[in-house]
């Protein structure tokens, strides 16, 4: 992460030490806007689904980050500008199938995923 704010160092260092390097660099460099980040959600969402029945992460679990995410989405607009970079970073971090696991090769493929958004969401109080 590239910022010197405290409390995005603080956030980091809660979340899991397989998703840092891959959050970091999002935070970073993230730039799709909150429309372009919604559209993508059903898009993974199906993806998620397909590897679900061929051994992959559980669909449900799919599902549930999804609606973490919207809901950061949602809330976009209350947050400063260090809220929606965070807000961003999660949703894509979410996005992303190669990140701290492959979120479709396993079971607990989306695991760091789910800590990553629930993290964020509990950090910006959404």
């Amino acid at each position: 992460m590239s910022s010197d704010d405290p409390s995005e160092t603080g956030l980091l260092a809660q979340l899991p030490a397989e998703a840092r390097a891959s959050f970091s660099r999002i935070l970073a460099n993230a730039v799709r806007s909150p429309i372009g980040l919604r559209e993508q959600l059903p898009l993974y969402l199906q993806a998620i689904e397909r590897a679900s029945t061929q051994g992959g992460p559980p669909a449900e679990l799919g599902r549930a980050i999804a609606r973490d995410c919207e809901a950061l989405l949602d809330a976009w607009d209350g947050f400063d500008e260090a809220g929606q970079r965070l807000a961003r970073a999660a949703v894509e971090y979410f996005l992303l199938c190669r990140d701290g696991d492959d979120d479709l090769a396993s079971p607990e493929g989306l695991d760091d995923d789910a800590a990553v958004v629930s993290l964020v969401r509990a950090h910006l109080g959404v």
